[in-house]
């Protein structure tokens, strides 16, 4: 988040070269277009310039401040002078599932279009959506990460490569995340939005995968075109792209767990990233076995295991080396292969322990 906001592209990198025929007047259903923020003061301005870019003129912008500790109220105060939304705020802090909620209650759209504090949505965003829905084969859309993070830094781009890869590899997929989620507001209203209690709502951060659980159980369709794509400001160093990944992977864990579907291969909790983990905590398994044993047959196992990762993994590894560069990918596979699968796995394993006791011993989430 380092770059001034006069330097950002007005556009991420285009994915095709067709155009979007501008919608009629006629054509055009109202949408709301829904954005907790939560100290969000070091992203919110790139967001609301490129929101009001946007080509699609029948469309509203609807703000929940969620009681920042930051100066977010005070950066949204100086925006509503420049940008016409509608701005309500939380006298306390209620988590991101009740901002969204508030947001959508608050929607004087037909659509309602989220998107996060820290999500930039090209010019065509909203219009490519409104298409989609127009379609009637999906109750909800959404868009994938673009390989270029917004802040042009090794882990920033690492983590949006990642999400880009897993999110477009199947366009009707388990779940819609909410850095880009359109639907019919009467199909939200329909299903009661997010859930607001404080596991799946509040602590864990997967309310958007459980509201897309519920529209598919109920047999609606899912769909992610893959020319939607909005571009993250993730602001990440090592140690904030470490913390993620145990944050996300706890949480991810525990939730996986009470649906009895851990090894699905549902959007960031990939095949790829299992095989990784567990692949290369047996390696370290195998490593210190050697090392005990001074044999080296165990490091042939290594060297399997190794091959296979690295087989599951060619298609992400693939795409890293087309978009970045030879060192890039170097870099890349060092820390995919041989850092972020451990912060993986601890996260996973503090998931187990929190689903025991949380859970199953002194049920505190049914």
């Amino acid at each position: 988040m380092s770059r001034p906001v006069s330097e950002i592209p007005p556009e991420a990198r285009p994915v095709s070269a067709a155009k979007v025929k501008p919608l009629s007047a006629t054509a055009q259903p109202k949408v709301s277009v829904v954005i907790p923020i939560y100290n969000g003061a070091g992203s919110i301005t790139p967001v609301m310039e490129a929101l009001f870019k946007s080509t699609y003129g029948n469309f509203e912008a609807v703000v929940i401040h969620d009681c920042s500790t930051d100066n977010s109220g005070e950066v949204l105060d100086r925006l509503a002078g420049q940008y016409d939304f509608r701005l309500f705020e939380f006298p306390e802090n209620r988590g991101v599932s009740k901002a969204r909620n508030e947001g959508a209650r608050r929607a004087k759209g037909e659509v309602i279009l989220f998107i996060d504090a820290d999500c930039i949505i090209r010019s065509d965003t909203i219009e490519r959506c409104v298409r989609a829905l127009q379609k009637g084969e999906s109750i909800c859309v959404g868009g994938a990460y673009t390989c270029d993070a917004w802040d042009q830094d090794f882990f920033s781009n690492f983590q949006s490569l990642y999400i880009h890869h897993v999110e477009t590899k199947v366009e009707h997929p388990d779940y819609i995340a909410t850095h880009c989620m359109a639907i019919w507001k009467k199909a939200y209203d329909e299903f009661g939005g997010f859930k607001e209690d404080y596991f799946i709502g509040h602590a864990a951060s997967v309310e958007d995968v459980e509201l897309s659980h519920r529209l598919i159980r109920a047999g609606h369709q899912l769909s992610r075109p893959a020319d939607i794509q909005v571009q993250h400001i993730f602001g990440f160093s090592f140690s904030k792209s470490i913390r993620n990944a145990v944050k996300k992977s706890k949480y991810w864990t525990m939730y996986s767990l009470h649906r009895r579907d851990v090894m699905k291969d549902s959007g960031a909790a990939s095949h790829e990233l299992k095989v990784n983990v567990g692949t290369q905590t047996i390696n370290v398994c195998l490593v210190a076995a050697a090392a005990v044993t001074r044999s080296w047959w165990p490091l042939m196992g290594v060297m399997f295991l190794y091959g296979v990762n690295t087989a599951v993994s060619y298609n992400l590894l693939r795409l890293i080396k087309q978009e970045r560069d030879w060192w890039f990918l170097i870099r890349a596979m060092g820390y995919y292969q041989f850092v972020y699968p451990f912060a993986v796995a601890y996260g996973a394993f503090m998931g187990i322990l929190k689903y025991i006791w949380e859970v199953k011993l002194t049920r505190r989430y049914s």
